[in-house]
Order: C-alpha cells, then structure tokens, then sequence
C-alpha cells in the first residue's frame, strides 16, 4: 500500500468504484430522512423519491471520532501519514472535525479544507491520489489538492432546493460558489434557459478546460443530457466526465439539480 492514505467524505460524490481503485477512505454524512436516520445503502434513486414524496431532509457532519477511528485504522495498516480533504470550512465544520481528530492521531494528519464543495471535493481528492500513486510526496500531494480547489469553478441549478447552504429559488435560476457562498448569476425561466446560461459561462474561458457535469434525480438528468452535449461540441472542452450528485449534497441542492464543474486542462 501506499505510505499515505487520503480520506475524504460523501459530500465529494466520489463514485464507489474510484474511491476503491484509488485507495480513499471515505466517511459518510449522516442524512436523516423525516427525523429518522437513512439506510446507509440508501442510493440516490430512492433518495430522491422519498424527497419527491415529501420527506424531510438533514445532514450532519461526522464527529471526531468517526474521523479518527479511519485515522487509526489507517496507521493500524501501516500507514505513515494521512492526507484528509474536505469541503469549504466556511460552509461546513467538516474539515474541523477532522483538525480534531487529527490531534490525537497515532501518525501525522494533514487536513485539507479545499475552497470548493461537492464534486469539486471529489476532484482535489482524486488529483491527490493519483499524485500519491505516481510518487509524489504527502506535501506536494496538499499542494496540488489546495491549488486545484482555489482553481476549479463551477455553476449549477437547484430548482425547490430545500435551503439551509443552498438558496431554494422558485425558477431555474443559475448559481455558482465562490469565496465560502453560494451567488445567483443568472435568472432563468426554463432549463433549457439555464443550460444555455451555464454553457456560456464555462465556455468563457480562454484556455483548454476540463469539464464534469452532474445531475441529480433522473428527471434532471434529459438537462445535463443537455449541458454535456453542448459543451462536448467546443474545442476548448479537452475532457469531459459526468457525476451523480448523491444524497449528501442532494439534501441541499434538491432532486432537479443540474451543474457543472471545470478546471484548465
């Protein structure tokens, strides 16, 4: 194994199968569905159905402990160091809780807050992994995760949101992160509208850009359908790959939520 393990949580919308190729630890949100914890096999279909059918929705961050018992185990299997990204401390106490547990770590723990959320996690998490896999050390690892974070843009759409992080916008106003907050960017009145809008932002850049778009319940996903055709068709676009938005972001964003994230090439 590698001598550094990389930890990340659910809200990165890391797909199962690259968190297990790529070695990261991945510690869940808790979600609770009307009051009530949900299954933790609770995929993103039925989650998004429940909501449909008007189910209340909550997450909680993972204590310290959740935090360190990975930390531990990680040393347990001979680790030497652990690299453990997360989303945005001005919007989340994610990435305090793991500060906490790295404290008490029986091997040294660097904690990165990324200046990015969601999938964007997900792609700092993954750029540190591959660097690790192909040699690079724990701290350019860091370097490269943090870089990446400050650098990754973003917009989407989050129709009925519930609120809480999110604005919860009655149309299909287009939003982006930035800076520790969510903005309005654009007003919309139809998806189709706010396809075009994304598209015209992404497209905006000057320079060779990487690009995942993401979707939430099926029936936002003919709008993302959308958004990836429109932007497979420019030449700036060198790579593109799509995402889930999965229960831990879903719980905030809603079940119509369409977005993008890019990053030079």
């Amino acid at each position: 194994m590698s001598g550094v393990v990389v930890c990340t949580d659910t809200s990165a919308l890391l797909p199962a199968h690259e968190a297990a190729r790529l070695g990261i630890e991945v510690v869940p949100i808790a979600i609770a569905l009307d009051g009530d914890p949900a299954r933790v096999d609770l995929g993103a279909d039925e989650f998004y159905a429940r909501l449909a059918r008007g189910a209340s929705v909550a997450t909680s961050q993972p204590n310290p402990g959740e935090f360190a018992a990975v930390y531990a185990a990680a040393a347990a299997r001979g680790a030497r160091s652990v690299l453990s990204i997360h989303l945005d401390e001005r919007v989340s106490g994610t990435a305090g809780s793991a500060a906490r547990a790295a404290r008490e770590a029986p091997i040294p723990v660097i904690v990165v807050a990324a200046e990015t959320v969601s999938f964007g996690v997900g792609l700092c998490t993954r750029a540190a992994a591959e660097a690790l896999a192909a040699g690079a050390t724990a701290r350019d690892a860091e370097t490269l995760a943090r870089r990446l974070g400050s650098t990754v843009r973003n917009v989407f759409v989050a129709p009925g949101a519930p609120g809480g992080r999110v604005p919860s916008p009655a149309d299909w106003t287009v939003l982006g992160f930035a800076d520790g907050e969510t903005r309005p960017l654009a007003a919309c009145d139809s998806a189709a509208d706010a396809v075009d809008v994304m598209v015209a932002q992404i497209l905006a850049e000057s320079r060779p850009i990487r690009v995942a778009v993401g979707h939430a319940a099926a029936a936002s996903e003919p709008a993302a359908d959308d958004l990836a055709g429109a932007l497979a068709d420019s030449a700036s676009v060198t790579e593109l790959e799509r995402y889930r938005v999965g229960p831990s972001v879903g719980a905030h964003t809603g079940p119509l939520s369409v977005g993008a994230f890019w990053w030079p090439a």
